[in-house]
């Protein structure tokens, strides 16, 4: 029994991660209970008080918004795009923008001596999304992955050229330290942008499933239909996400964007601009694509994710050896070869503006999770005091520890009620975040049961580590809507009571993607491992758009749902 005690003590035990990673579908059972020879147990559990409050991560204005800090964007495995309106007006609504570097795949382009005409400059950004089915004329019908809010909506879409370096490392720390950019920082990024920056622009852009599609068109410009003269035919298809020709901003534009191009392009062959991808990116900065609801009072739209790792910008032009070729009859077989290429493979930076945001920071009645730049729970466990054997109340965390040599943890668990009253009743299945994650504040870094539950799924996230952060339960005779979330914190109870592990403060957030492990800063805060002070979050938290309120652990909530710290242990009988 002692052995197996002590080789509770160390956080990496092996065989620890072994037995739990295989038993993490077991909803990690006691690993001691089946060992021969240990008999007579009593198994009981206890709830244990515990304080819980809502912490926003950067500080409100008097005029109710949160500008002043922002968390860093930079750096994500994703990107956000559009307008979202929360299911609670507590919430707000969230507006997210991008700017980001360009560059060319290929440098010291040819472009020709002579006749030059750009043709097209299409921009294409696809969104995430899935294709569901293809019929007999190809045509493809997608759904799309993660989209949220009412894509009945429309918001406006403006495409700058960005006047603003991004920089990979930063000046103020000797080019030593990555550079960090931040969530508040639009203002900065747009502060020196003229009109004659701006390339594109829709009024009424919405996010749709739908497919883009190119006419097929004959040797007059007509276009061509398939064999049942109803159909039209396509030469070319892409999924959902943004594709628009940058040459049609509007027709007024158009010699305008023309001459835009051509200046990019056509009148750098041959200078030190096309020569390397730091002198392009120092001559070209980059694109802000720019998100603003169409009602300021009243923000409303749909959001989604942007794939820029199957992004491009596409240059097409003619040049005198292809109009050459097309005049002889025969076909211009380097096709290709006038079309210019560029990819986003660089710096790029998510910037939001959350709108119509209530100030809760500090509630412990209820607890406001939000995600982007917007609010978490902070735990602190064993709080307070509690009533022993004898009927004396004494400091709870004195009480837990003098089970040191009494108790078997077998189980410990946390569990949340979602807040239905102060959630909007016409909210969808798609609102509510799947997952929690909770994190050890003082070091920065998830429980060490996320690392010992090897129920890993990278296909679907949304099914990883379930053994330890359980999907949101949801009320089937209500539409779905979401119940309760339960975090299992086994072992790092067990490291505690065992191991004389510190009883950290402890923060849960959203998990857009629970695998994910990067960190985002927040502005003007340095980690001094001090859990008093948040200056990290997961960016996972930040990867969400999506919010929701659950019941603190406060007196004044019903029993029935106020969140539990729950124990469940074995204690040898005397």
């Amino acid at each position: 029994m002692k052995k197996i005690i002590k080789s509770l003590k160390t956080i990496a035990l092996l065989g620890l991660i072994l037995v739990i990673s295989i038993s993490c579908d077991n909803d990690f059972a006691n690993i001691e209970s089946d060992i021969e020879g240990i008999k007579n147990f009593e198994a009981t559990s206890r709830q244990f008080p515990f304080i819980t409050s809502t912490k926003t991560f950067t500080p409100f204005t008097p005029s109710g918004t949160n500008d002043l800090v922002g968390v860093q964007t930079n750096g994500l495995n994703g990107n956000l795009f559009g307008v979202y309106k929360n299911p609670t007006t507590a919430l707000g609504t969230t507006v997210a923008s991008v700017i980001t570097q360009v560059a060319p795949i290929t440098y010291n382009p040819d472009f020709g001596e002579e006749t030059r005409t750009v043709e097209s400059v299409y921009l294409t950004i696809p969104y995430y999304s899935t294709g569901e089915s293809t019929d007999e004329f190809g045509n493809n019908t997608y759904s799309l992955d993660s989209v949220i809010g009412d894509t009945d909506k429309a918001f406006k879409l403006s495409i700058y050229r960005s006047n603003y370096v991004l920089q990979d490392l930063d000046p103020n720390l000797d080019f030593q330290s990555p550079q960090c950019y931040y969530s508040n920082q639009g203002d900065l990024f747009e502060a020196n942008l003229a009109a004659s920056d701006l390339i594109y622009q829709d009024n009424e852009f919405v996010i749709s499933n739908e497919e883009h599609r190119v006419p097929e068109l004959d040797d007059n410009g007509i276009p061509v239909f398939e064999s049942d003269d109803i159909t039209p035919a396509y030469s070319e298809r892409f999924p959902p996400g943004i594709r628009v020709n940058l040459l049609d901003s509007s027709p007024d534009n158009l010699n305008t964007n023309i001459a835009f191009w051509e200046d990019i392009f056509f009148a750098n062959q041959g200078s030190s601009v096309l020569s390397t991808k730091s002198n392009f990116k120092d001559f070209f900065r980059g694109l802000i694509i720019k998100v603003e609801p169409l009602n300021a009072t009243e923000p409303d739209g749909s959001l989604a994710y942007l794939n820029f790792g199957a992004a491009n910008i596409l240059f097409n032009y003619t040049n005198q050896e292809e109009m050459d070729a097309e005049a002889a009859g025969n076909p211009f077989e380097a096709r290709d070869a006038t079309v210019y290429r560029l990819e986003f493979n660089d710096n790029r930076v998510n910037t939001f503006d959350r709108i119509n945001v209530e100030d809760h920071d500090g509630d412990q009645d209820n607890l406001y999770l939000n995600g982007t730049d917007g609010s978490m729970a902070v735990l602190e466990l064993f709080s307070g005091n509690i009533e022993n054997e004898d009927g004396d109340l004494v400091p709870t965390f004195d009480y837990f520890y003098s089970k040191k040599d009494k108790w078997l943890i077998n189980e410990a668990n946390l569990v949340f009620y979602v807040n239905e009253d102060l959630l909007n009743d016409s909210r969808t299945k798609n609102d509510e975040p799947n997952r929690l994650t909770l994190y050890d504040l003082k070091n920065n870094t998830p429980i060490l049961d996320y690392f010992l539950d090897g129920s890993t799924n990278t296909i679907q996230p949304t099914f990883s580590k379930t053994g330890y952060s359980e999907v949101l339960t949801r009320d089937s005779n209500n539409d779905d809507k979401g119940v309760r979330y339960k975090i299992r914190l086994t072992a790092h109870i067990t490291n505690i009571l065992q191991s004389d592990s510190t009883n950290v403060k402890l923060g849960l957030f959203i998990a857009n993607n629970i695998n994910v492990l990067s960190q985002s800063k927040i502005q003007g805060r340095n980690n001094d491992n001090d859990d008093s002070t948040l200056d990290i979050v997961p960016s996972t938290n930040v990867l969400s758009p999506k919010g929701t309120i659950l019941h603190g652990n406060d007196v004044n909530i019903s029993p029935e749902l106020r969140a539990k710290f729950e124990i469940f242990y074995t204690e040898p009988e005397s």
